[in-house]
């Protein structure tokens, strides 16, 4: 470089005298000592990948990841993971049959009417249908450590027995309490199973099955309600229904069964410490290609995560003044997704349907349940095709007109505009924020804080779906709103509407890096004390 003296070489041997302080000017093109570090494939995807990674895709060049074709041993270990999501499908929906509990407080009770625990009131019922919403928090939270401790294996081995107690203790009930409480005990194994399957699929997932990533574990919970809903045909006897929440045991029993000829994580592997083993489960999920390569660009984004986060408490910076928008967001959106009204009809749309003057309202049901189910599947073909806030608004906006036309139907007692009503208000909620809360809270938030974020988004969720099963019955007996009730989950979509459009980014075709500088422009980080030190001061 001319016009740069080269410095003599200094013996190491010899201890020379202090020279005066030498500075040397460094263009600001010139790359600082941070930069000159050999970048990985998560920082460069950080820094440049416009869509949505799955973990796997993130820690790993993209030229990579294309090569990564799936085995039968992924196909296997992804669908034997998003059982357990299947069984909180079935469990949201399984009581959502109106002979169960209708006109349980007459006296004689007529004929194939209150089939389940006769005589029980309707606030029994109510803790009945959502107990298993406490469970489900419960698990979502408390399913963290073991996963990380003993393996996503090891833990949906578990959770299929605890899967396994709670449908015993409902089938074999004889009270409406201690079935409740097998209703909790389920409830627990589905907040642990979509938590650790969601883990675990965002893990295997390679570039060809990033969709499956997207929407899987939504598309398994939607078949789970489609098949419960699909049973209801056949139990109208008094001890069928036993067999239709016993139905998990098996579910369970089955999942154990198959989990041994699934294969493990290679992330959680090598965060573990065992590369051996991992790189033997990445020639197993994958099909022959240089997968020491891959463990190696595993490896080297793990550690660089691992010294990214040193020192630092996630909890603490989650709640720091940098995150707090992104925190209200992640809330809001949550919310949204149950206080939208959504699991009004999941649990109750049998009550309003024959409110509505539906004769059967399992066709109803089978119907928003099928359309549910295809919406889902669907939506992870296109999402990625619109922008995040576009679906979002719009998504909200016919679930806020499809709300309206549900009350009418109800007020003027309207079969066929109920059914279709709420079968487009449900297919609007596929494409909007049934499948877009998570994904936006996921996208705003930088990696170290995914699982902190994630679970006070989940606690949100399961607690606005705790608030709307709890209150909707009360709120449409006919002394308090009756046929208006559903008019409230109207009020709420407008103020998620306002909140969306004045408040939440667009994170499609967005890189991390500019996501998270439009938030330090609103929120800067706290700038960090610099010390000066005198390099020659031990001299003195």
């Amino acid at each position: 470089m001319a016009g740069t003296q080269l410095l003599p070489t200094t013996n190491f041997g010899v201890v020379s005298t202090p020279k005066p302080d030498v500075f040397v000017a460094i263009p600001p093109s010139s790359p600082t000592m941070h930069d000159m570090k050999r970048a990985t494939s998560r920082s460069t995807n950080r820094s440049s990948s416009r869509r949505r990674l799955s973990r796997l895709e993130s820690m790993i060049p993209e030229e990579q990841s294309k090569a990564l074709q799936p085995t039968r041993a992924l196909y296997v270990t992804i669908t034997v993971a998003l059982m357990g999501t299947f069984q909180l499908g079935w469990i949201l929906t399984q009581l959502n049959y109106k002979p169960f509990n209708s006109k349980c407080g007459e006296d004689p009770i007529p004929k194939d009417n209150c089939i389940m625990f006769p005589g029980h009131s309707g606030n029994e019922w109510t803790m009945a249908v959502t107990s298993w919403t406490i469970g489900a928090a419960i698990g979502t939270i408390g399913s963290s450590f073991p996963a990380d401790k003993y393996g996503r294996q090891r833990t949906l081995y578990l959770n299929a027995m605890v899967m396994i107690l709670g449908a015993l203790l409902q089938s074999a009930s004889t009270g409406i309490y201690l079935f409740a409480f097998g209703r909790l005990v389920s409830g627990i194994a589905a907040g642990a199973a979509v938590n650790v399957a969601n883990v675990l699929v965002s893990e295997i997932s390679p570039m060809e099955m990033r969709g499956l990533f997207a929407t899987g574990l939504q598309v398994a919970i939607a078949f789970g309600s489609l098949a419960v809903t699909t049973c209801h045909y056949f139990i109208g006897y008094s001890y069928g229904w036993r067999l239709l929440v016993g139905f998990p045991i098996a579910l369970g029993g089955l999942q154990i069964f198959l989990l041994p000829f699934t294969a493990k994580s290679p992330v959680w592997l090598i965060s573990v410490g065992k590369p051996e083993l991992a790189l033997a489960e990445l020639n197993r999920l994958y099909l022959p290609c240089d997968t020491e390569a891959i463990l190696r660009a595993i490896q080297a984004s793990h550690d660089e995560m691992v010294e990214e986060t040193v020192g630092i408490n996630p909890w603490q910076s989650l709640f720091s003044k940098r995150y707090r928008l992104q925190l209200t967001i992640a809330i809001v959106l949550c919310l949204a997704k149950q206080l939208c009204g959504i699991n009004a009809v999941m649990y109750y749309s049998s009550s309003i349907f024959a409110s509505a003057g539906v004769n059967d309202p399992r066709i109803g049901n089978t119907i928003i349940n099928v359309v549910r189910t295809a919406g889902m599947v669907f939506a992870a073909k296109v999402m990625d095709k619109f922008r995040r806030r576009t679906l979002l608004l719009f998504g909200m906006g016919v679930m806020a007109a499809a709300a309206t036309c549900i009350s009418i139907s109800l007020i003027f007692s309207s079969p066929i505009l109920s059914v279709l009503a709420t079968a487009v208000y449900v297919g609007a909620y596929c494409f909007s924020i049934g499948s877009m809360a998570w994904m936006v809270t996921a996208e705003i938030f930088p990696d170290f804080l995914h699982a902190s974020a994630g679970g006070i988004g989940t606690m949100f969720t399961f607690s606005g779906d705790f608030l709307v099963g709890v209150s909707y019955p009360t709120l449409s007996k006919p002394d308090v709103l009756s046929d208006y009730a559903f008019l409230i989950f109207l009020g709420f979509l407008v103020i998620f509407i306002v909140f969306t459009y004045f408040v939440v980014p667009e994170t499609a075709q967005r890189t991390f890096d500019e996501i998270q500088a439009e938030f330090d422009r609103v929120s800067p980080p706290s700038p960090k004390p610099v010390t000066e030190v005198d390099p020659f001061d031990s001299f003195k």
